[in-house]
């Protein structure tokens, strides 16, 4: 299959189509408003396939239908309080591992929340953390440490087996895929005068020994940033750089089966990439901008403030941090999961809120299934495991106490 970078697919994405066919799709309970998805090869060999419409279900009633099934949250000064979750995993017996913080730990519930076990420790020595993001497969649990860029490998009942130094400084998710490859995200340095290739991620064996590093190209100077600074004398300090709020980039998330999705949100446009730099399909669905409420730009202008003025002053934040830089009309998809199933999931801004969170969801083959709503308030960022029509997600109870919720589609 030909290479091709995201730039580059989306413009191969508008030329002759080679051939083309209409994907079947099954659904027991397929709501008859739907439409087919059709299914294209670019000149590249690339597979494009475009929805127009859901394919599956266009509303609720036909729709996936989530209620919440468990709940983990332990009486507080128990062992098992949680007290800053993170990152979670979910083995083949449903057991739930949870990335805590204040001390660093990771905590081991089982299918029926009741806290079996912790694995590791806060420190420096072997099997031990500052920082951990995790990542679980068959036997195997996984931690990267970011602060002392190291990652271990403990099997599922606690036992250290090994670590190796990886990469320090990217506080982002890790995985373990189909062939037991593990993605650790990682600095790398261009040569001198070379232009970076994108965000990289190097693959290991559980042994440790390293496989390769991918690489997912970033789309350069269309993006946009806010820079607080700070003055000091006649020195100007930068203290903290970060994306205006709603505005396009480009986000990715790791495959179970390998590789990435990715995409600009900018437009509703997603690539399957098996190794970064490559593409195999393009997904794409009809899509019309929606308007950012005005409470909710208003919102994430203060909650920026409320960020950077620690570093700068609030005075220095708020010259720094305007509404009028914010979007009016929200990005195509805010960022992208994929389940055990591969099914991707691209999460909405408008229409999602503290008690609720929206979804499209396209099929492994590419198809628009149509859009959900999971009735729990899904963190963006980390927090969140997506198994086979389940999700686990860390949420906050009315007095801002953490728990972890497991909602399921049906029973």
């Amino acid at each position: 299959m030909p290479k091709a970078s995201l730039m580059a697919t989306m413009a191969n994405r508008r030329g002759l189509v080679l051939s083309a066919l209409i994907l079947p799709l099954g659904c027991a309970a397929r709501d008859p408003s739907t439409a087919t998805a059709r299914v294209d090869t670019l000149p590249s060999g690339i597979i494009q396939v475009t929805s127009d419409a859901p394919t599956a279900w266009s509303d609720s009633v036909h729709a996936w239908k989530f209620r919440v099934t468990l709940r983990i949250q332990p009486d507080e000064s128990s062992p098992g309080e949680l007290m800053e979750p993170g990152t979670l995993g979910v083995d083949d017996q449903d057991r739930v591992y949870v990335a805590d913080r204040k001390p660093a730990m990771i905590k081991v519930f089982d299918s029926a929340g009741k806290l079996v076990r912790t694995i590791g420790r806060e420190g420096a020595g072997p099997g031990e953390y500052k920082v951990a993001f995790l990542a679980v497969r068959g036997p195997h649990l996984v931690v990267h440490d970011p602060m002392q860029g190291r990652t271990s490998v403990f099997d599922t009942s606690g036992a250290f087996l090994r670590s190796w130094n990886s990469s320090c400084c990217f506080w982002s998710d890790i995985a373990i895929d189909t062939a037991n490859r593990i993605y650790i995200p990682t600095m790398v340095v261009p040569d001198s005068g070379g232009k970076s290739r994108g965000r990289a991620y190097s693959r290991y064996r559980v042994d440790g020994t390293l496989l390769d590093t991918l690489f997912v190209p970033q789309r350069t100077g269309e993006t946009k940033e806010w820079s607080f600074t700070r003055t000091s004398g006649r020195t100007r300090r930068t203290g903290m750089i970060s994306l205006v709020p709603y505005t396009s980039t480009v986000v990715l998330a790791l495959h179970p089966m390998g590789g990435f999705v990715q995409g600009w949100t900018g437009e509703y446009l997603i690539l399957r990439s098996p190794r970064g730099e490559d593409t195999t399909m393009v997904l794409t669905r009809a899509w019309t901008p929606e308007p950012i409420p005005e409470a909710t730009r208003q919102r994430a202008v203060e909650e920026m403030v409320t960020n950077a003025k620690d570093m700068v002053g609030e005075a220095a934040a708020r010259e720094t941090a305007k509404l009028g830089d914010v979007p009016t009309s929200a990005p195509a998809y805010q960022s992208l999961r994929v389940d055990l199933d591969g099914n991707i999931w691209a999460r909405h801004l408008v229409g999602s809120d503290s008690t609720r969170t929206r979804y499209d969801i396209f099929s492994p083959d590419g198809a628009w299934l149509g859009p959900v709503t999971v009735p729990v308030a899904v963190p963006e960022w980390g927090g969140q495991f997506f198994g086979r029509k389940t999700i686990y997600s860390v949420v906050e109870d009315a007095d801002g106490r953490p728990a972890i919720v497991r909602v399921k589609v049906g029973g």
